[in-house]
């Protein structure tokens, strides 16, 4: 399993990141889009040369952006999409990250089924094909309650996947969400195949990164994933205010559990 750290595509941090033990960097896909397809392969030129991986994309969609509700324009959806997926291919991204939590909130007194509905246009008629062209792949990450109204448990975002039914339509399970709507890790058994990235941070400790000692058991949710075949990438998606040394630490404690199970 890979392991890499969230971060901004555009400022000097994601430089320093291999140095600190990560295999890739996870940066925001809608960063690129007030960027020129020119401007995107030049800084991917740069990050080549300074052996930094950009695998994963996460912030898909702008929240100005409606996904759900009355105000829906799939064009606009494939116009996004056609403009930026160029852009995120030129780095070589494996993974987009469907959270968006402000494009998809589900409006007040907006029927909660036809928004899923909606959900399940968009992603099987527009984004997977769209990714499917370049060779990437959607994960819907499922966000706690309090960031979201809709798709709040892996359980609801593996209801969308089956729905979808496109390979290149996945699930992303963060531990940070899971642990908030104190989801059991045995329904990740129910996931094999279908698991397409993953997320860490702490759910005790308001999103910090792991860290040895920080009183969170880590290893059971690692030993889950190696129970389904997990071969995927995790990244840290958190709280770092102790900068490129505090990732380097929790990168180091994060390899230790994926070699304790067997990852």
């Amino acid at each position: 399993m890979k392991l890499g750290c969230c971060t901004s595509l555009w400022e000097d941090q994601i430089l320093e990141l291999p140095g600190a033990g990560a295999d890739y960097a996870e940066v925001s896909f809608s960063s690129l889009q007030d960027k020129t397809l020119e401007e995107a392969k030049a800084r991917a030129s740069q990050l080549k040369e300074a052996g930094v991986t950009v695998e994963a994309m996460n912030v898909f969609f702008p929240g100005s952006l409606r996904l759900t509700g009355p105000e829906v324009d799939f064009t606009q959806v494939d116009r996004y999409l056609e403009e930026n997926l160029p852009k995120a291919a030129s780095f070589g991204t494996k993974v987009v990250v469907f959270g968006s939590g402000g494009s998809r909130r589900v409006p007040e007194d907006f029927p909660m089924e036809e928004a899923f509905s909606q959900l399940v246009t968009l992603c099987r008629d527009h984004i997977a094909p769209a990714v499917a062209a370049y060779g990437i792949t959607c994960c819907v990450e499922p966000l706690n309650r309090r960031e979201c109204n809709i798709l709040n448990t892996s359980v609801e975002g593996f209801r969308l996947v089956e729905a979808v039914g496109h390979p290149n339509f996945q699930l992303l399970v963060d531990l940070y969400h899971f642990d908030l709507e104190q989801e059991e890790l045995s329904s990740i058994s129910g996931y094999e195949g279908k698991l397409g990235h993953t997320h860490i941070a702490s759910a005790k400790n308001e999103r910090l990164i792991p860290l040895p000692g920080d009183g969170e058991t880590y290893l059971a949710f690692f030993q889950a994933l190696k129970d389904i075949g997990y071969q995927g990438r995790m990244s840290l998606e958190g709280s770092m205010p102790g900068g490129i040394s505090q990732i380097a630490a929790s990168l180091a404690y994060l390899r230790e559990l994926t070699q304790k199970a067997g990852l």
